[in-house]
């Protein structure tokens, strides 16, 4: 991995010159002197052609988003009785609220997806800056600068005496450790965290301004019963400033890697689907770790709650703070679509997701 902001602070000249990192001898002893590479660093070159091509790191979280939505798409069709029984909406409520079709929304996604790899081709380096850079870096040189601030951290942590302990027998495995595990999950998290902030902002921007609603966002909101392929249904210029220019912005605040950012767009593109696809699992990793899940967006796309949940797609921080955040039990407490009849017992028989344009039900 590179962490050039690290090589920065850490110069060879200052290598022995910290506050608590004085002594040579610990400073020696903790420096790797071999990779210690976990189990995602590429040593094959095949793999290493593959993982360090533009195009790969480009289409990944396209295929994968594509993959996802494919799968819950199939749930929607196959009606298994486990996955029914754990609907957010009742199967009917697709025909009759949403106001576009199935094959509106996989053709505004495919648009969308072309505007994403022009961009991206446009915002990534070349291959070969990515190879030189990421593959064939001297990653134990980069450990090498991190010593002296892993030896600080650790005896203002625990003290001198207990901290030399540790170092004197951990501290090789330490810096490794934090260089190929602690420094990347920082940074994901920090990535996590802008992409929440710029998106609720902009977000919220897009519902209180009524000119922004009207030409841009209220497209999202044809979509009163969400489903997987519709977490990318946008209008082409919201797509850009929340999701395309969102993630770029938090992949350069982050410092990440092309891997790194490529691993961060993978995860953003399988939980906004997750997000969009009105089941409720337990078990789910997107709705298990996550607050801001399923149910917690559904309540954004009912109209008694398109005025809240406004944070996505990671956390409901910003929801907290600032006073926007409805739960589950409060929008039941609203007044709620009606249960669809038996007039569309029909209709349920067959894939009301694929059927043609919505009907509104009185």
């Amino acid at each position: 991995m590179a962490f050039e902001v690290f090589t920065k602070m850490a110069s060879p000249s200052a290598l022995f010159h910290h506050q608590y990192g004085y002594n040579s001898t610990l400073l020696s002893t903790m420096t790797p002197t071999s990779l210690h590479a976990p189990f995602y660093h590429l040593t094959d070159p095949k793999h290493i052609a593959i993982a360090s091509s533009k195009t790969f790191n480009l289409l990944c979280p396209i295929v994968v988003y594509w993959v996802v939505c494919s799968l819950w798409h199939h749930l929607d069709t196959a009606k298994y009785p486990y996955f029914e029984k754990r609907r957010i909406h009742e199967s009917p409520e697709v025909l009759a609220r949403n106001k576009v079709t199935f094959m509106d929304v996989i053709k505004a996604v495919f648009f969308q997806h072309c505007i994403q790899l022009v961009l991206g081709w446009m915002w990534f380096e070349d291959t070969n800056v990515i190879l030189e850079r990421e593959f064939y870096a001297d990653h134990i040189a980069k450990m090498s600068s991190l010593v002296p601030w892993v030896a600080d951290g650790t005896l203002l942590l625990l003290g001198r005496r207990t901290g030399e302990q540790v170092l004197y027998k951990h501290g090789e495995k330490l810096v490794a450790w934090i260089y190929w595990w602690g420094i990347p999950l920082v940074q994901m998290y920090f990535a996590f965290w802008v992409t929440d902030t710029w998106q609720y902002f902009w977000h919220r921007a897009m519902h209180n301004n009524r000119f922004l609603y009207r030409h841009f966002h209220s497209h999202h909101h044809r979509l009163y019963v969400p489903f997987a392929f519709g977490a990318l249904y946008n209008h082409p210029v919201e797509g850009f400033i929340l999701d395309s220019l969102g993630s770029a912005v938090a992949e350069k605040m982050a410092l990440m890697t092309m891997s790194q950012a490529t691993l961060l767009f993978t995860i953003s593109s399988i939980k906004t689907a997750d997000d969009h696809c009105g089941y409720k699992l337990w078990w789910d990793p997107c709705q298990l770790l996550f607050a801001n899940n399923a149910d917690y967006h559904d309540v954004h796309h009912q109209a008694f709650g398109i005025k809240s949940n406004f944070s996505q797609p990671y956390f409901t921080n910003w929801d907290k703070i600032l006073g926007t955040q409805m739960s589950r039990e409060e929008a039941d407490s609203k007044t709620r679509w009606k249960k669809l009849g038996h007039e569309y017992a029909e209709h349920d028989k067959h894939n009301v997701i694929l059927e043609s344009r919505a009907k509104k039900v009185d």
